[in-house]
């Protein structure tokens, strides 16, 4: 004669939780994985940026006199996140068109290209009306 009372879990009911369990864990595992990912990618996008800007920072520092047309690149970055600069400066009408081209080194992350145009310093000061 069977007992009516139950102390613990039955094997049906032990598989069933494990089972659960392992769905759980996988989803969170793929969902932490997708977050990883996209954490990475972001920060490598950020230190693409960042020295794009380092560039464009050093060009529009320059003397406008010390623009002279032409093509230079250089390499840039640290552990993980190197990065080709070409900077090409083209005259225009009214100054330079400077174009700043960062290709990184690393698979998946597109090139940033950026444009600015410096403009040509007025022949004379433009505060001073009076003949200074």
């Amino acid at each position: 004669m069977l007992d009516a009372r139950r102390d613990g879990f039955t094997i049906v009911e032990v598989v069933m939780a494990i089972v659960l369990l392992g769905i759980i864990m996988t989803t969170l595992g793929g969902l932490t994985f997708h977050t990883a990912r996209h954490a990475v990618t972001a920060d490598n996008i950020a230190a693409r940026q960042a020295a794009s800007l380092d560039m464009v920072n050093r060009i529009t520092a320059l003397p406008y006199a010390q623009l002279t047309p032409g093509v230079a690149c250089d390499s840039a970055g640290g552990v993980g996140n190197w990065y080709r600069r070409c900077a090409t400066i083209t005259p225009i009408a009214n100054g330079m068109q400077v174009t700043v081209v960062t290709t990184p080194e690393q698979r998946g992350i597109p090139a940033s290209t950026v444009t600015i145009v410096r403009s040509a310093p007025p022949a004379q000061n433009p505060l001073c009306t009076l003949g200074c």
